[in-house]
């Protein structure tokens, strides 16, 4: 039964024996007298993703490149380039299915494990670098721009299996260029490959850096301070001399870092000394190591966890998700990266990014989700690309489960609305 004003409050007064009738009295009597006011909720620091699927087939890796010049972005993967076109205003992209190429498949992997895209012959097209375990592993693929031919393969060396590579900045020009594999061979030296010539004489020229290979993982990046991109490597860093082709670098064991995946360099804490950002490839964990100078001057590497509650995390990149000016770490648990043989290869998949706080005169990492325990995992390969052109970052995650392309659709408003 409904009450009248004043039977309401009458009601109320009774009611407001002891502090727990007040509570009841204090919180009726506004309600009666005030406009209900609109309480704002606290303001969230989540990313919208809207997320689609590409194409559920197998794939290890991908790369995001404008295959056609049409001034959009398209994703390559496994055989295929997925073309993206336009939709009626306020749908999504169309993505249109070309496939460019066939590979193997060998023991659950499709027999290709990176995508980067780079014009090699300076057509003005962009080609895309390959890498694989298996029958042809590292490999160039020409793109025949608008001429009615097929992509042409080329061999960059078949001396060993190349697990991942990746395209630094080792000459200091400003752009990376440079491509750096892993090699899954410890006998094959350790090099890293310059463009050089164009047209029908481009090709990539290896520059030899010591006789032998470190092991699962690769990095570069500048870890003295002395403005040149130094290698790293799993179980220490190679200095970066005045003259990278010709002159020789020099090894410091200065750590053991697991079977990494790719390895960054970056200060974390902001004591000015380069640290660096890894994680286990086929076991659980991610890690910074941070770089200390000991009373001699030598440096001391110190070992922190960042995450170890899912494992393989075999792709890491380094984006700035959220736009405040700082780098934040997305990555992804690589489905069946042994055929589930890994510790914790059998369990539920999932897509997050990172960032780093100062809480308290403390450094903590956030940790969010873009998608958890579907088909999405984090593959060989996380590009974070403005892939729809709207000024935020978007992040593409293949795998043996599928490709997906998780949108950025803006960040939560202090309403708490998407």
């Amino acid at each position: 039964m409904l009450l009248d004003f004043a039977s309401r409050m009458k009601l109320g007064v009774e009611r407001c024996k002891g502090f727990a009738g007040m509570i009841l009295f204090l919180t009726l009597a506004p309600a009666l007298v005030i406009p209900e006011a609109r309480v704002a909720a606290p303001k969230s620091d989540e990313i919208l993703f809207r997320k689609h699927t590409i194409d559920l087939g197998s794939s290890e890796s991908c790369a995001v490149v404008d295959v056609n010049k049409d001034g959009r972005l398209d994703i390559v993967a496994s055989e295929n380039w997925y073309e993206q076109r336009s939709s009626a205003a306020g749908q999504p992209s169309r993505w249109v299915k070309h496939g460019f190429r066939k590979l193997g498949y060998n023991s659950f992997y499709i027999e290709n494990l990176i995508d980067i895209g780079v014009d090699v012959n300076g057509d003005g097209f962009t080609d895309i670098v390959s890498s694989s375990y298996w029958s042809k592993p590292f490999t160039w693929w020409e793109n025949p721009g608008r001429q009615s031919k097929a992509w042409r393969e080329n061999v960059i060396t078949s001396d060993s299996p190349v697990e991942f590579v990746f395209l630094v900045d080792i000459l200091g020009t400003g752009k990376p260029f440079q491509l750096l594999p892993q090699f899954g061979n410890p006998k094959t030296p350790l090099a890293w490959y310059e463009l050089v010539g164009t047209g029908a004489e481009a090709k990539w020229k290896n520059h030899e850096i010591s006789p032998q290979s470190y092991g699962h993982g690769i990095g570069a990046g500048d870890v003295n301070g002395d403005g040149r991109t130094d290698i790293i490597t799993p179980k220490g860093w190679f200095e970066a001399p005045l003259d990278r082709r010709n002159e020789a670098w020099a090894f410091h064991a200065e750590f053991e870092l697991g079977k990494t995946g790719f390895i960054y360099v970056l200060d974390i804490n902001g004591d000015k000394l380069p640290d660096l950002v890894t994680s286990l490839g086929h076991d659980y964990g991610i890690f910074w190591f941070e770089q200390r100078k000991k009373a001699t001057g030598e440096r001391d590497w110190a070992k922190h966890v960042i995450d170890k509650s899912w494992s393989q995390a075999h792709a890491l990149t380094l984006a700035d998700l959220n736009s405040d000016g700082q780098p934040d770490l997305v990555t992804g648990k690589r489905f069946m990266a042994h055929n589930g043989n890994d510790p914790g290869g059998r369990e539920p998949l999932g897509v997050y990014w990172y960032e780093w706080l100062t809480v308290e005169g403390r450094l903590e990492w956030k940790k969010h989700i873009i998608d958890y325990s579907t088909r999405a995992g984090g593959g060989m390969q996380i590009p974070v690309v403005d892939i729809d052109g709207d000024g935020d970052l978007d992040v593409v995650t293949p795998g043996k489960s599928g490709l997906f392309l998780f949108e950025q659709v803006q960040h939560s408003n202090a309403d708490g609305d998407a």
